[in-house]
């Protein structure tokens, strides 16, 4: 079964090379090719109706079990042209008896050649492959997040953007590469601004999600780009490199107006047949840091601190998918490691780490039925015993 559907969706219908295989070049000059129209005219426009969907039961720390949450998560992909696409996708989701609407991205992409694309419009941030490749929950091994990268708002490092991408990918010898970089409106830094409805409990954390009401806090844009390679000939490897810089203060704050923050990841992904198992390895590690200043603290007095986060995960997947066994090549178990470490210094610092463990059934190729057990560790608070049962589907 293929790692991800929606990374094939995106490959192959739009034609950039952010999933797992970088593209190809063209057919060499000489050959018959047919010819290929760029004009949108009656019958030649297509559009396709995707997404991913879940419902469950959990049981998180001394809480009582409950069922839910249960989302739905439709995906509009429509191709203009064969040179031009527009993909959206909208979650709706329903838990504590509230049902909340949330546009995850809504993005326009334009293929300038057989190597490079532009999009333009909120899209999943390619700072590592979590977000973008990995986030849906039928495709994540757990039914939660790692830490660092469960949070829009708040985490460790973005989850999406808004503002221009260009993306693509080449043969390089034996070898394949993928690129992307972009120019966005990138995090803005909450420095405990009463006056603009924040406390000094946020102050020094980087807002990613400001984005949601479309307006950036200075005239500065955040400009970034991934660069990843796959070494083997079969594409079974991936190493990736991802950074993102901006200031990130207020135009209308003097305090704060110059501080600008650094951000970098590194990830891995490697998919392999050995003997009778389907080994599928996954990881990341993002870094966040932003240049030292002074903020007001929970007791009224001014305090600067060294403000860097960092947040990482492995994780390991075995499936025994080649032996004959109907039953048997449907199961999958997996072990995951995450942490997250934040500056100790701040209202809002401290260490956290995550041990989960899982086993999965796949019902058919797009759904699944997962079992997860989530261990969590922070500092100073009392050990979190979560256990989570999930039916999911996707396209």
């Amino acid at each position: 079964m293929k790692t991800s559907i929606w990374a094939a969706l995106q490959a192959g219908i739009l034609l950039c090379a952010g999933g797992a295989l970088a593209q190809e070049p063209a057919s060499p000059a000489g050959q018959n090719q047919p010819a290929a129209s760029t004009e949108a005219s009656s019958g030649t426009t297509h559009f396709l109706l995707a997404g991913y969907g879940a419902a469950g039961w959990e049981k998180e720390g001394s809480d009582p079990s409950t069922f839910g949450p249960a989302f739905f998560a439709p995906i509009f992909l429509f191709k203009m042209t064969d040179k031009f696409f527009f993909e959206s996708e909208i979650e709706i989701s329903i838990e504590d008896g509230v049902t909340s609407f949330h546009m995850e991205f809504a993005t326009l992409h334009y293929l300038l050649n057989d190597y490079l694309s532009v999009s333009v419009g909120k899209f999943n941030s390619p700072f590592g492959t979590f977000s973008e490749r990995l986030e849906p929950v039928w495709i994540d091994k757990f039914s939660e997040k790692p830490l660092g990268l469960n949070d829009e708002k708040l985490g460790v490092g973005p989850l999406q953007e808004y503002g221009i991408e260009f993306r693509g990918g080449a043969p390089l010898g034996d070898m394949k590469v993928n690129y992307s970089a972009y120019v966005t409106n990138g995090p803005m830094l909450l420095t405990g601004d009463t006056t603009k409805g924040q406390t000094a409990l946020v102050a020094g954390q980087l807002d990613y999600a400001h984005l949601d009401n479309l307006k950036d806090n200075n005239e500065n844009k955040a400009v970034g780009g991934r660069v990843g390679l796959l070494p083997l000939s079969n594409s079974s490897l991936e190493i990736g490199l991802s950074g993102q810089f901006a200031r990130v203060g207020a135009d209308d704050d003097s305090a704060y107006k110059n501080i600008g923050a650094q951000l970098f990841a590194g990830d891995i992904s490697y998919v392999a047949k050995v003997g009778m198992l389907r080994v599928d390895v996954k990881g990341q590690y993002n870094q966040v840091n932003v240049d030292k200043a002074s903020y007001v603290d929970t007791t009224g007095k001014s305090a600067s601190f060294d403000n860097t986060s960092s947040a990482y995960y492995a994780q390991l997947a075995l499936r025994p998918a080649y032996v004959r066994n109907q039953i048997v090549k449907n199961i999958e178990l997996a072990a995951r490691y995450s942490a997250e470490s934040l500056p100790k210094s701040s209202a809002w610092g401290g260490n956290q780490s995550q041990i989960g463990l899982g086993v999965n059934y796949w019902l058919s190729w797009n759904s699944v039925l997962k079992a997860s057990y989530l261990l969590n560790k922070a500092d100073g608070e009392a050990d979190s015993n979560n256990y989570y049962v999930l039916l999911a589907f996707g396209i």
